[in-house]
């Protein structure tokens, strides 16, 4: 599920005052697509957004979701993948697991709960958990931990830096761009970056909230900055730190920027990205977010 389609989905339809129905995965077993937590919406003209079984049950539960809108009562589902069940449901994915669901209404004059705390979240830095009642007593509530899109910020705009940015923010990450040129920001394409920001590379820390970042890519292209930003961001928590360039070229970095090095080195991916044998900026940055991605997955 890409997070903030998931929210542009449900603003749109709270500005009109529109019902939707909330999908929860609250219990499995065995293998499955999602697992407990995983979440999607449906609207009234059954448009969903989010994926909770790789498309093989989403037309069943947006009928479903029609269902709940017109009643107005919440009900649970169960679909079991295994076996023969498999082929009934159409796809033959052999994931031989058990899904339970929830789908509950999301009505504009109960101001969208619970979706609307999770939209909070979402909108936010921080990870939170919320409650979410479930239907049936003996199941009790549902603790779902709810991650906000993760920050990145690219420190170069270059025009390598336009794929990363474009990649990162399909898979609904939120980029910052920042460099010391004005005309590589106002000539590269960023439109799917959250914000650009131009000033001198030593002024990072001044101008940016370095603790709203769990990624960070240097590709400046420029020694002078690049120092800069590695010094900046050795003061900071920030997981993944990816350095463009050979590894004679970090070497010399974290040999130039003293005792911050000791500080940066642990989290310090360079030569950045994954080593998935492509060539040219495209490749170059689907390397470096899949590696973005592994670290995100290891924390």
């Amino acid at each position: 599920m890409n997070p903030t389609q998931l929210l542009q989905f449900f603003e749109a339809r709270k500005s009109r005052a529109e019902p939707l129905v909330l999908v929860t995965v609250y219990e499995t077993e065995g293998s499955t697509y999602s697992k407990a937590g995983a979440q999607m919406l449906v609207d009234g003209n059954g448009i969903f957004r989010g994926m909770l079984s790789g498309g093989c049950l989403e037309g069943d539960l947006a009928i479903r979701a029609q269902q709940v809108l017109e009643s107005g009562i919440a009900q649970t589902v169960s679909y079991d993948l295994g076996g023969d069940n498999d082929e009934l449901w159409g796809m033959g994915v052999g994931c031989d697991g058990l899904m339970r669901m929830l789908l509950q209404p999301l009505l504009p004059d109960e101001e969208y709960a619970p979706f609307a705390q999770i939209a909070a979240i979402l909108r936010g830095h921080k990870a939170a958990e919320i409650t979410i009642p479930v239907m049936d007593r003996s199941l009790g509530e549902l603790t779902v931990r709810v991650e906000p899109p993760p920050h990145v910020l690219v420190l170069g705009a270059g025009l390598d830096a336009e794929p990363v940015v474009s990649i990162a923010a399909e898979l609904g990450w939120r980029c910052t761009v920042f460099d010391h040129r004005q005309a590589y920001i106002d000539n590269g394409d960023f439109a799917a970056a959250e914000a650009t920001c131009c000033a001198p590379a030593d002024k990072l820390a001044e101008r940016m909230d370095l603790s709203r970042f769990r990624l960070a890519i240097v590709m400046s292209h420029h020694l002078a900055s690049d120092r800069h930003y590695l010094t900046q961001l050795a003061e900071t928590d920030v997981a993944y730190i990816g350095l463009l360039g050979p590894r004679n070229r970090r070497d010399r970095l974290l040999s130039e920027i003293g005792p911050a090095a000791a500080r940066i080195e642990s989290r310090l991916h360079g030569p950045a990205g994954l080593d998935i044998g492509g060539r040219g900026p495209g490749p170059i940055a689907l390397s470096i977010v899949a590696e973005m991605q592994q670290v995100l997955g290891s924390n």
